[in-house]
This record gives structure tokens, sequence and C-alpha cells, in this order.
């Protein structure tokens, strides 16, 4: 998760140095709700250690099923914002995830400038799955580049 989060402050330097990000653990409720819904579904630790690329023991998978929080606070506006994530998201998408959210907070904070720029156009690249990877796009001509901090 701490990967995925370094990576897509990394893409949108150097605006996301106007914010404190954090990525908090799942409440003993999420954790709860996550062990019955593993039972119910029947997903397995082996399923996430599959889908995660890392091994994953029976006793964590409650843990990696649940939704953990990241948070981002701006320096300039104090504005919080909140967003619920699951560990074990695909990381290409994951990463597309935190990317999108943290560009809507870099506007929150009052930046104007299109972060990342988009080559040619004045708006800012938007992140996508392309070929199991984190890419940047432009929204008219589709992709640009993958993302430099990743290669997932």
């Amino acid at each position: 998760m701490t990967d995925a989060v370094t990576a897509a402050l990394e893409e949108l330097r150097p605006a996301s140095t106007r914010f404190s990000v954090a990525v908090g653990t799942p409440a003993r409720s999420e954790l709860d709700r996550s062990r019955t819904r593993l039972q119910e579904r029947k997903f397995t630790a082996a399923d996430a250690s599959r889908r995660l690329g890392l091994p994953i023991l029976d006793s964590e998978l409650a843990g990696w099923a649940s939704e953990w929080s990241v948070s981002a606070r701006g320096h300039k506006t104090d504005a919080e914002s909140l967003l619920w994530v699951l560990p074990t998201t695909e990381p290409a998408e994951l990463r597309v995830n935190l990317a999108e959210w943290l560009q809507d907070a870099i506007a929150d904070e009052g930046v104007s400038d299109a972060v990342p720029p988009c080559p040619g156009h004045s708006h800012p690249m938007r992140p996508e799955v392309h070929k199991g990877q984190a890419w940047w796009a432009c929204p008219t001509n589709g992709p640009v580049r993958p993302w430099a901090a990743t290669t997932a």
C-alpha cells in the first residue's frame, strides 16, 4: 500500500509535495466484516498472494482484504481528503485509483496547473491501466507514457 502511495506521489511531483499523506490500518469492525466476506467468497491467502505477488499467510488475509484508509492533508488549506482502498486491488489499478484521488486533492488545494501536464494540451494527463501497468494518458489521444516510478 505504501509503495503505491509513494509511486502516485512521485508521479504528481512537485504538486504532491503540498500534502502530508498517511496510510491507516483497518478498524476491528472492518476486519470482522472482511473475515465474513472472505468465508462467503472463498477468497484464500493463496489468491491474495498471487494477486499481490507477496507471500500472504492465512492469519494475515483479513487485513489484506479489508479497506485501508489513505488520507491527504493539504499544507495550504489544511483540508483533508480520505480514500478507502483494498490492498488486494491489482497493483496498477491501485496506483491509478490513488493518482486520480490525489489529482482531485491537488485541485482542491488550489493548484490550477495541469498535473501532470499533457504534452501539447492545457489539460492534465489522466492515470489509466494500460498493458497491465499504470500509464498517463491524454483524455483526447490516449496513452502517453508508463509511470516512471513503477513497472507493475
